[in-house]
C-alpha cells in the first residue's frame, strides 16, 4: 500500500498539488505581466513623454531590478524563517498594486518611483515560491513543478502583449497599467485562504535558520552555483532586453501597430517560452536523474544552438521570418531556466534554499534585467545617432520625427540587438563549467 502511495506521488499530482500549481501559476502570471506591461505600453510612453531608448531601458529594467535585485535577499532571509505564504500574499498585494499606480503617473521621474514600488513587491516572490516547492515536493519531481508554474512566464507575456496592446491602442498606456494590476489583488486574498504553509523538511525552528554569511560562504564555494548563475545572468541579458525591445522593433521597423506588435510579440516569444518551459523541465527532470551534469550541458548545447537562430530572427527584413527563427531561439534560450534553479536549491540545505534562490535570481536580474536593458537602450541611442545623416537630437528629438528618424531609430535598435546576442556564448562557456562542478547524483533532499 505504501509502495502504491509513492508510485502515486511520483506520477501525478493530487487535488491539492493541482490548486497548489494553477493559483501559484495564476499569481506567477500576474507578476509577470506586470512586470513586463512596460515593454508593452513603452513605446506609446516613449512618443507620449518624449523619451529616449536609454530612458526606457531604465524604466523597463535598472528602476525595477535594483529593488528586485536588493530587496530579494531580506526578504528571502524572511522566508527561511516565517510563513512564506503570508510573505507571497502581500507583496502580490503590493506590486499589484504600484503597477496600476504607475497608470496615474504624471511625469518621467514618478514613472521611475512607481516601477520601484513593482521591483520592492516582486522581490519577495520567487525565493518564497522556491523554498515552498522545496519543501512541498520530492527532488524528483521539483524541476517540473517549477516550469509548470513557470508557464505564467510566457502566458504573461502573451496577455501583456496581446490584451496590453490593444487596450494601449483603444484607451491609452495608462488604462493597460491599471486594467493588469487590478487582478493581482484577489489573487493574494486567494492564496491567503487556501494554501496552507508547507511543513520544512528540515526539523529545526526559525532558530536553527544559519546566519546570511553562512550562506553566502557556502555559495561562495560552489563553482557549480556560481557558474549557473553567471550562465541564466548572460541568457537573462538577450532574453530580457529582448522581452523589452521587441514590440518597439516591430513598430519601428515594420511599421505594425501596437496590437499587431503584441500579437506577434506573444506568438515569437511568450508561446516559444511557454514550449521551452514545459518540454525543457521534462527533459531535465528525466536527466538529471541519471547525472545531474546535465543541470549545465543541457543548456550549454540549447545556448548555443540558440544563438545563430536569434541573430537570423533580428535581421530579417519579414516580419513573418523574424517570428518563424525567434520562435526556435527564444524556446531554446528559456527551456532551462526554470529547471537551473530548482538544481540550485539540491546544492544548499533547506533552509538555504531561499536565499540561494535570492541570490541566483540577483545575478540573473542584476545582469539581465538591470545591466542588459540599460546597455541595449544606450547602444541604440548613440547607434541610431551615427547611423542619422544630420543632427539627430535636433531632428528626431522634439516633434512629429520625420521617416529619416524613425529609420535611423530601428536600425540602431536592431544592430544593437545583434551586437547584445554575443554575450550567449559566455553563457555557454559558464553552463559547461557548471556541469564539470555538479555532482552525478542528485541530492534528493
Amino acid at each position: 500500500m505504501a509502495k502504491a502511495g509513492a508510485r502515486m506521488k511520483m506520477t501525478g499530482f493530487g487535488a491539492r498539488d493541482r490548486w497548489f500549481l494553477l493559483l501559484l501559476g495564476a499569481i506567477y502570471m500576474f507578476n509577470f505581466i506586470d512586470r513586463t506591461i512596460i515593454a508593452v505600453v513603452g513605446e506609446a510612453i516613449r512618443h507620449d513623454l518624449q523619451l529616449s531608448d536609454l530612458q526606457l531601458g531604465l524604466l523597463g529594467g535598472l528602476a525595477f531590478s535594483f529593488f528586485y535585485a536588493i530587496l530579494g535577499i531580506p526578504l528571502a532571509r524572511l522566508a527561511e524563517r516565517y510563513s512564506r505564504v503570508r510573505i507571497i500574499a502581500a507583496v502580490t498585494l503590493l506590486w499589484s498594486f504600484m503597477t496600476a499606480l504607475t497608470g496615474m503617473a504624471g511625469s518621467y521621474i514618478q514613472l521611475l518611483l512607481c516601477r520601484m514600488g513593482v521591483g520592492v513587491g516582486e522581490a519577495g516572490f520567487t525565493p518564497a515560491l522556491v523554498s515552498m516547492i522545496s519543501d512541498r515536493f520530492d527532488a524528483g519531481r521539483r524541476a517540473v513543478v517549477f516550469s509548470l508554474i513557470a508557464l505564467g512566464v510566457p502566458l504573461g507575456g502573451a496577455i501583456a502583449a496581446i490584451g496590453g496592446g490593444a487596450i494601449a491602442q483603444h484607451f491609452g498606456w495608462r488604462m493597460a497599467l491599471v486594467a493588469v494590476g487590478a487582478p493581482g489583488l484577489l489573487l493574494a486574498a486567494l492564496l491567503f485562504l487556501t494554501i496552507p504553509e508547507p511543513a520544512r523538511t528540515d526539523a529545526g525552528d526559525r532558530a536553527d535558520t544559519p546566519p546570511f554569511g553562512a550562506v553566502l560562504r557556502r555559495l561562495g564555494r560552489s563553482p557549480a552555483f556560481l557558474h549557473l548563475t553567471f550562465g541564466s545572468g548572460f541568457v537573462g541579458m538577450v532574453g530580457f532586453g529582448t522581452n523589452l525591445f521587441l514590440i518597439p522593433l516591430l513598430v519601428r521597423r515594420y511599421d505594425l501597430p501596437l496590437a499587431q506588435a503584441g500579437m506577434i510579440f506573444a506568438l515569437s516569444f511568450s508561446l516559444a517560452t511557454m514550449v521551452g518551459q514545459v518540454s525543457g523541465g521534462y527533459l531535465i527532470g528525466h536527466l538529471i536523474r541519471r547525472d545531474m551534469r546535465w543541470g549545465g550541458w543541457a543548456p550549454a548545447i540549447a545556448v548555443g544552438i540558440a544563438l545563430p537562430l536569434y541573430l537570423l530572427a533580428i535581421q530579417q527584413s519579414d516580419w513573418r521570418w523574424l517570428i518563424g527563427f525567434l520562435f526556435v531561439a527564444t524556446a531554446l534560450l528559456y527551456a532551462f531556466i526554470p529547471a537551473i534553479m530548482t538544481i540550485t536549491q539540491s546544492l544548499v540545505e533547506p533552509r538555504m534554499r531561499a536565499s540561494a534562490a535570492a541570490l541566483h535570481s540577483f545575478g540573473q536580474t542584476v545582469a539581465g534585467l538591470g545591466l542588459g536593458s540599460v546597455i541595449l537602450g544606450y547602444l541604440s541611442d548613440r547607434l541610431a545617432v551615427f547611423l542619422y545623416a544630420g543632427d539627430y537630437a535636433a531632428d528626431c528629438r522634439t516633434g512629429q520625427p520625420a521617416p529619416a528618424c524613425l529609420s535611423a531609430a530601428a536600425d540602431g535598435l536592431q544592430l544593437s540587438m545583434q551586437l547584445a546576442a554575443f554575450v550567449l556564448l559566455l553563457a555557454v562557456g559558464h553552463y559547461l563549467l557548471a556541469a564539470r562542478r555538479l555532482p552525478r547524483a542528485a541530492n534528493a533532499s
